[in-house]
């Protein structure tokens, strides 16, 4: 038998051909000899003609079944036609990191009553027999699992330290660092002793075991409880939930895009969808655009759903436990799978219906090799498989909306909060202030808000404490040695960091460039805006939520439960504050550059800047009447209006119009074709080439712009060189394959837009 071989991992954009004696189906992994070495490969076809040349032979099959499915193998020829993807890295996408390992089965109880834990199979069959696990099977008592969730709750200690007296401790003679602490502890009941140390910079614990000696201070051991947490469910649906959900019941459609507005219930309008289907044995497919957003749903849906089998799958997991969670959610052992992209290839059999919250996010665009939209794989994988998909956002993405008026997709709208009310939206322009960071008017907002017993949000577009180190006599910028872009300054760690390779490096003394000792930190970010906030308010509990503080799903769980216990009382933060949560202490919200999210150079940058504005002030006012503040330098900008409005009909109007008139998605599909090189000449002339190459094509109806170096014109030692290509919905993509394969190592070709998925 002859069959056609994509191999794991490769770049390249051919499939191979092999023979094997052993049967074999589409989709199967088996072990071939490529290139001199032994590979994992996935068998895509069957072929019937022998060519003229040798042809090697299949080492052996690697899984004694396939795992993936006729509609699987159809996604995948999806993503390698509409996103000119390598066949080899496209399977890669529906396994788990590494070779399936050998991991053990256990039998699962669905009740309490049988009187035995989890207990591996080999074991139980030992102690009970192979015929009383069959009949427990049989009468669908026990299931056999790979992994499971243990409901034991894990207790963590930790050393909490409190002043043993607040009066008097002023004729204490202490040192200037004990004094430090004092203060500090003056303000606050109690701290844990690692974070009193992070937070003072402590260079060691000495002083605060001193002052416990002392007697100054006191030390208590807490238990802490981290066993799963549990957010209550709704009860009853509003009026305006239940239409909604009526609508997607009754309808003949199977896509849907559910427009509500932030704090208006679409979480709880999936719920009742997926009862409906979990009701049927259907699992379900609930996917979110990052990890951070997990631990809350997560929360909510232990809340509604009891008893029901609730995992996560996403990158932060270990190697093993991915395989587990991938194995059982493949053999239908999983109700409920939510994790982020990845989670969407797992090639469950039995998927009743997909739900993708927050679909207009970027991060759903895979940005490394294989290039793909998550949300168009999603509809495809719905529309393969002939199930309902529902895509779900306050601000939703300009092409999906589009999508909705030739009724190719199906439009539903919430407009009313049950419980709350949309916050009043008000302007500051900074032009008028003194302050370029913080204005007077939110400085009095945030002192009300948090004297009244409520929490506040400020949201910064980016971290560290200054975003680029300046010589004022000769102007030369810090930059990154191996990247075209600044330094930005981290005073906790007092160092330069690069936020594109990671590279690190002291402050220097003086300029590199002219030697001069003129060099001045300028603009800021989450840091610098903690920093200033906790000098306004150095009795205010503020907790920063960036990339530097929170960097694992573990740590963001924890710093939610903190907000909700309303242990802290200003969250500063970035994009991982800004959509999918629900805290009904959060009154205030502020903004703090609204302006630098509308300068980037795309085409869809106005709709990117629309979005964090409407979703992060969405996030007040849930319980409450709550106020959302916006500083800008521009109060003037469309933009900003109709974020102020909510109208989001009104901003889509504009933008549409502005698209069709550029040729701009929805009404193109753009590739961005990225060129790289050991030097600028290098790729410059790759560039040149490729502007050759499309010329010479013969393809009609492209607008071609470049070659041009793009912002970030260096990245990881590496020159890059952009073309930007405009193309018909319809078209095709030919010629640019023929460049990519030509190039598979030198060259990326990024690809925007809906093309033909529906």
């Amino acid at each position: 038998m002859l069959i056609r071989v994509a191999i794991s991992n490769s770049p390249l954009y051919d499939t191979y051909t092999y023979e094997t004696d052993e049967p074999v189906k589409p989709g199967e992994r088996v072990e071939v000899n490529f290139a001199g070495r032994n590979a994992i490969g996935y068998v895509v076809s069957l072929e019937e003609k022998r060519g003229p040349f040798k042809i090697k032979s299949v080492n052996k099959k690697v899984d004694d079944r396939s795992f993936l499915s006729q509609v699987d193998l159809e996604l995948a020829k999806f993503v390698m036609r509409e996103y000119l993807a390598p066949p080899g890295k496209v399977f890669d996408l529906f396994f788990p990191p590494g070779k399936l390992l050998s991991i053990d089965d256990y039998v699962v109880a669905f009740s309490d009553e049988l009187g035995f834990p989890p207990t591996q199979k080999d074991k139980f069959i030992k102690e009970f027999g192979e015929d009383y696990l069959k009949k427990l099977l049989a009468s669908r008592k026990v299931k056999i699992m790979h992994s499971f969730d243990r409901k034991t709750p894990k207790k963590r200690k930790t050393k909490r330290v409190s002043l043993a007296k607040k009066t008097g401790i002023l004729e204490e003679e202490l040192t200037p660092l004990w004094q430090i602490v004092v203060d500090y502890l003056l303000s606050v009941e109690s701290e844990e002793i690692t974070e009193l140390e992070k937070k003072l910079k402590l260079r060691s614990r000495s002083p605060i075991d001193t002052l416990i000696s002392k007697g100054i201070l006191l030390v208590e051991e807490i238990e802490e409880d981290d066993s799963h947490w549990v957010i209550p469910a709704v009860d009853e649906l509003s009026v305006s939930q239940k239409e909604v959900y009526r609508e997607i019941m009754e309808s003949d459609s199977k896509s849907f895009l559910l427009h509500g507005l932030t704090g208006t219930g679409k979480t709880e309008v999936y719920f009742k969808v997926m009862e409906y289907w979990l009701n049927r044995g259907r699992q379900i497919l609930y996917l979110v655009p990052e990890v951070s957003l997990t631990p809350q749903l997560l929360a909510r849906i232990r809340g509604a759903f009891p008893g029901r089998d609730v995992r996560q799958y996403h990158s932060y997991m270990t190697r093993a436990q991915r395989q587990m969670i991938w194995l059982d959610s493949v053999e239908g052992n999983v109700d409920i799978l939510v994790g982020t992209r990845s989670s969407l290839w797992v090639p469950m059999k039995n998927t009743g219906l997909i739900i993708v919250d927050e679909e207009h996010d970027s991060s759903f665009y895979q940005q490394s090799v294989p290039f793909y939209d998550g949300v168009q794989v999603a509809i495809r994988k719905a529309e393969l498989g002939n199930i309902p998909v529902i895509l779900g956002s306050a601000t939703p993405r300009v092409d999906h909306y589009h999508l909705t008026e030739s009724g190719r997709v199906s439009l539903l709208s919430l407009t009313e909060r049950p419980v709350g009310s949309f916050p009043t939206i008000r302007v500051i322009d900074m032009r008028d202030e003194k302050n370029p960071i913080i204005s007077k008017q939110a400085l009095e907002e945030i002192k009300r808000t948090v004297s009244e017993g409520k929490q506040v949000f400020v949201f910064v577009h980016r971290k560290g404490y200054s975003n680029y180190v300046v010589c004022y006599t000769c102007g030369k910028t810090i930059t990154c040695p191996h990247c075209s872009v600044s330094m930005t300054f981290h005073r906790n760690d007092n160092l330069l960091k690069c936020h594109y390779c990671g590279h690190r490096s002291a402050i220097p003394k003086v300029c590199p460039e002219c030697g001069s000792m003129t060099l001045s930190a300028r603009g800021f970010g989450t840091e610098r805006v903690e920093h200033d906030l906790q000098k306004f308010f150095p009795s205010t509990k503020i907790m920063r939520m960036d990339r530097e503080t929170i960097d694992n799903p573990i740590a963001y769980e924890k710093a939610l439960l903190e907000i909700s216990r309303k242990n802290c009382q200003v969250i500063v933060g970035t994009k991982m504050i800004t959509k999918g949560l629900d805290f009904p202490d959060v009154e205030m919200v502020l903004i703090v550059d609204a302006d630098r999210l509308m300068s980037f150079p795309s085409y869809d940058s106005s709709e990117t800047a629309f979005q964090h504005i409407a979703q992060v002030s969405g996030r007040s006012g849930r319980a409450s009447v709550g106020k959302a503040f916006i500083q800008t330098f521009n109060p003037n900008n469309r933009i900003m209006r109709a974020a102020c409005e909510r109208d989001y009909e009104s901003f889509y109007e504009g933008e549409i119009t502005l698209r069709k008139k550029l040729n701009n998605p929805p009404f193109s599909r753009i590739a961005e074709i990225v060129c790289y090189g050991n030097s600028e000449d290098e790729s410059g002339e790759l560039a040149e080439w490729v502007l050759k190459e499309i010329q010479e094509s013969g393809v009609s109806s492209l607008e071609v712009f470049g070659p041009l170096a793009p912002l970030l014109s260096k990245l990881k030692n590496s020159y890059r060189m952009k073309l930007v290509v405009k193309m018909p919905i319809d078209g095709s993509y030919g010629f640019l394959e023929k460049i990519q394969k030509k190039h598979p190592a030198d060259i990326q070709i990024i690809i925007n837009g809906i093309g033909g998925m529906v």
